[in-house]
């Protein structure tokens, strides 16, 4: 799977074949791993705040939504 530039330092949804989402700033992508910081997980109707930076492995990705705003 492939991102464009366009998206670094934006607002995304990174959703993940395993059923949750990541929400957070796209901060950069580092070799095959995209890393988030101020996310949050969503996992079975539920929310968590992550602290630190979260390391997405782009092969676990569905899909990615940026966020406007």
């Amino acid at each position: 799977m492939t991102f464009g530039f366009y998206a670094i330092v934006r607002k995304v949804i990174v959703n993940l074949k395993s059923d949750k989402a990541f929400q957070g700033v796209l901060w950069k992508r580092r070799g095959d791993y995209l890393v988030l910081r101020d996310a949050v997980l969503h996992e079975n109707g539920h929310t968590r705040k992550v602290d630190g930076e979260v390391l997405i492995f782009t092969a676990d990705v569905d899909f990615m939504q940026v966020l406007n705003g």
